[in-house]
């Protein structure tokens, strides 16, 4: 489960950043919106950029909100 959530968050963020810039944008701030408390609670010290957050993400895969782990996936899968 953790490889594929893995899987998903990376698929996600590469999508973000391979998007048109107006689709990223709006990609970027949905996953913001939905992830941006479990990016503070869980990964409060991690700089953005660099794979860094994803990795964060990665390691804490089972403490993330249902809102984020919805949003990565929907992410990953446009």
């Amino acid at each position: 489960m953790n490889r594929l959530f893995a899987s998903a968050c990376a698929a996600s963020l590469f999508l973000i950043l391979a998007a048109p810039p107006a689709s990223a944008q709006d990609r970027a701030a949905a996953l913001r919106d939905a992830c941006g408390k479990d990016i503070a609670t869980h990964c409060p010290d991690v700089q953005p950029g660099g794979g860094r957050i994803a990795a964060c993400f990665k390691q804490n895969a089972a403490k993330l909100s249902e809102a984020c782990r919805t949003a990565l996936k929907s992410s990953a899968a446009d």
